[in-house]
C-alpha cells in the first residue's frame, strides 16, 4: 500500500511541477528562514528548499534525528586503525552497528558492544551476528560482583537499582553479573562510547588500567548529567574535556561530552577541535 501512495504522489505531484509549487507555497509560504538541520542554523527558502524545511521539522520531533546523527558523525571522525570502539550499555547496537561500516576504510577496527539487559542483549546479538561485531551480555562496573538492575517501559531506560528513579518500573528487576572493563582483552587505542544512566563513573573506574597504560584514545559519555567525580577522573587522567556535538570545549551544562588526550588537542579556541599536526593517533 505504502508503494502504492508513493507511486500517485510521484505521478501526480513530482512530476507536475506548477501543480507542486503552487501547493507548496500555499502550504508553506515562500519566503527565507533559518531552519536546524544537523545541529547547525542553515538558511533555506520554504518554497525551494521544502524538503530541508519538512526535514527540520521532522528533526525537532526526534532526538534520534536531531541529535544522534551528529553524534555519529563526529564518532567517525575519531576513529583509526587498530581502534578497538567499546560501546558500553549499547542497547540494540545502532552505534555499534554504523561503526563497524567503517571496517571498510580500516580493516582492522574492532568493535564491541555491552549490554547488561538479557531481554534486550537478544537483539543485540542478531544486529551483532548480521554486522559482524562482537556482543557481551554483561554489566560493567568498578569491581566484578553482581548488581540488582530495574527496567522501564522502555529498554534504554534501564538502571542500577539503587539509581531507579521515575522512569523505572520497581517490580522489574534482573540480576547480572559484573565485570571491571579492564578484564577484558582489549587491543589498539581505544573509543569508549559510554551510555549506562547513571553508572557512569564505576564504568570508567573499572577501566583505570586501560587509562594507565594509556590505551584509551577518546570516551564519549552519553547523557552526561554533571557528575565532578567523572570530570576529575579524566583530568587526572591527562584527559581533556570538550563537547561532543561542537568539538569546542565543554562548557558547565555539557550533555554530550567527549574527552581526549591532551596531546591530541592542541587548540580548543572558538575555531573548534584542531587535531595534531602529522599525528596518526590518538593515543
Amino acid at each position: 500500500m505504502a508503494q502504492f501512495y508513493l507511486r500517485m504522489i510521484h505521478r501526480f505531484f513530482n512530476t507536475k511541477p506548477a501543480v507542486r509549487e503552487a501547493i507548496t507555497r500555499m502550504v508553506y509560504g515562500d519566503k527565507d528562514q533559518d531552519v536546524s538541520l544537523f545541529q547547525r542554523p542553515m538558511r533555506i527558502n520554504a518554497l525551494r528548499e521544502n524538503g530541508y524545511m519538512r526535514a527540520a521539522s521532522a528533526m525537532a520531533r526526534s532526538s534520534l534525528l536531531r541529535d544522534e546523527t551528529v553524534i555519529l558523525q563526529r564518532i567517525m571522525l575519531l576513529l583509526q586503525e587498530d581502534m578497538t570502539f567499546v560501546d558500553v550499555g549499547a542497547n540494540i547496537g545502532l552505534f555499534a552497528s554504523c561503526v563497524s561500516d567503517a571496517r571498510a576504510l580500516y580493516p582492522k577496527l574492532r568493535v564491541m558492544a555491552f549490554e547488561a539487559n538479557p531481554e534486550t542483549y537478544k537483539r543485540l546479538a542478531f544486529n551483532a551476528a548480521r554486522d559482524g561485531f562482537e556482543a557481551v551480555n554483561c554489566a560493567l562496573a568498578a569491581e566484578a560482583g553482581e548488581a540488582t538492575f530495574v527496567e522501564g517501559a522502555v529498554s534504554g531506560v534501564t538502571t542500577t537499582l539503587e539509581n531507579a528513579g521515575h522512569y523505572n518500573l520497581v517490580s522489574r528487576q534482573f540480576s547480572m553479573p559484573t565485570r571491571r572493563l579492564d578484564s577484558f582483552d582489549l587491543t589498539g587505542p581505544l573509543f569508549l562510547k559510554i551510555d549506562v544512566e547513571g553508572q557512569e563513573l564505576a564504568v570508567l573506574e573499572g577501566a583505570s588500567a586501560l587509562f594507565d597504560a594509556g590505551q584509551v584514545a577518546c570516551v564519549y559519555i552519553d547523557g552526561f548529567s554533571d557528575d565532578r567525580r567523572i570530570l576529575d577522573f579524566l583530568e587526572n587522567h591527562g584527559m581533556r574535556l570538550m563537547d561532543m556535538l561542537t568539538l569546542k570545549e565543554a562548557g558547565p551544562d555539557v550533555f554530550n561530552l567527549l574527552a581526549l588526550p591532551k596531546s591530541a588537542v592542541p587548540s580548543t579556541s572558538s575555531a573548534g577541535f584542531v587535531p595534531a599536526a602529522g599525528s596518526a593517533t590518538l593515543a
